[in-house]
């Protein structure tokens, strides 16, 4: 089964408007979804039910529930209550994986053949009362935003433009796996692409690209099909070496302008590995790390 219209290889770079075929799917109903919320672990389900804006840090706003108590009642008040609910490791689920697998099966053909091998499969979902914001945020991983359920708004940014984020920000974002400091200022909203999504529209979001929602006047509910290519990956690792060499005092080339250098920067550090993981006894094993 084909899940978006891709007639072409993909950008990994760009910020694509496409269409999708899960939103009929039984998994992915108001009902399905809140029910996940509610069995996989309470770790994996992240929610806010108060006021917030496109400039809150979405890092800190986040809550779990052990219990669960306070997640039922979140989930039973959708439909009045200024709630978000985001469920993060979907892949755990048996029944969801398997869904994921055919999905991700099914972009290969689309990816360069270095790609086709990926490194991180998995999804996400949100569930979102009427009204409710979700901020400025970036994500670690390349996004197929599926949009399933109720009118949302949808503000999304390149992630090659310095002027909505900068170098340094990313540097901190890929080396410690958040944003350290509040970065969204009003005045970049213009540039963003603004998209006003309905059930069956799919937004591919390259890793990175800043991103925000307000939902309309109905529960909204949108599923992200998540991944990491061999690509990706090379970028994370150039973002960390820049970090490294920033912290020695040094002003390291933007990452881009330079793809030679770019690379010997990615060989340089995974030689460093190989030899700390030696002098520690250990075998080097390259791992992708994103938090």
């Amino acid at each position: 089964m084909t899940f978006v219209d891709l007639d072409d290889t993909v950008d990994q770079m760009k910020i694509t408007r496409l269409r999708h075929q899960l939103a009929g799917h039984p998994l992915m109903t108001t009902e399905s979804l809140a029910a996940l919320a509610l069995r996989i672990d309470p770790e994996f389900v992240r929610f806010h039910d108060g006021e917030r804006s496109v400039a809150t840090n979405m890092g800190t706003m986040l809550h779990t529930d052990p219990t669960r108590e306070s997640l039922r009642k979140a989930i039973g008040n959708l439909h009045k209550a200024k709630a978000f609910v985001q469920l993060i490791n979907i892949r755990s689920d048996p029944t969801y994986r398997a869904l994921l697998d055919e999905f991700h099966d099914a972009l290969l053909p689309f990816l360069p053949a270095r790609d086709r091998e990926l490194i991180n499969r998995d999804a996400s979902a949100f569930l979102a009362s009427p009204r409710s914001v979700t901020p400025f945020h970036l994500d670690h991983e390349q996004n197929f935003l599926c949009h399933i359920r109720g009118p949302k708004t949808f503000y999304v940014w390149d992630q090659r433009d310095r002027s909505v984020i900068s170098e340094r920000a990313l540097e901190i974002f890929y080396r410690v796996g958040k944003l350290r400091d509040p970065i969204y200022q009003p005045d970049v909203e213009p540039k963003a692409l603004v998209t006003e999504l309905k059930p069956g529209d799919c937004i591919y979001m390259p890793m990175g690209a800043p991103h925000a929602a307000i939902t309309g006047d109905d529960i909204t509910a949108t599923f992200s099909v998540l991944m990491n290519t061999r690509s990706s990956f090379d970028l994370v690792e150039t973002y960390r070496v820049n970090h490294v060499l920033r912290r020695f005092g040094l002003s390291p080339r933007p990452v881009g302008d330079s793809p030679v250098r770019d690379s010997l920067k990615r060989r340089t550090l995974g030689a460093a590995r190989r030899v700390r993981d030696l002098t520690r006894g250990r075998s080097y094993e390259r791992r992708l790390q994103w938090y």
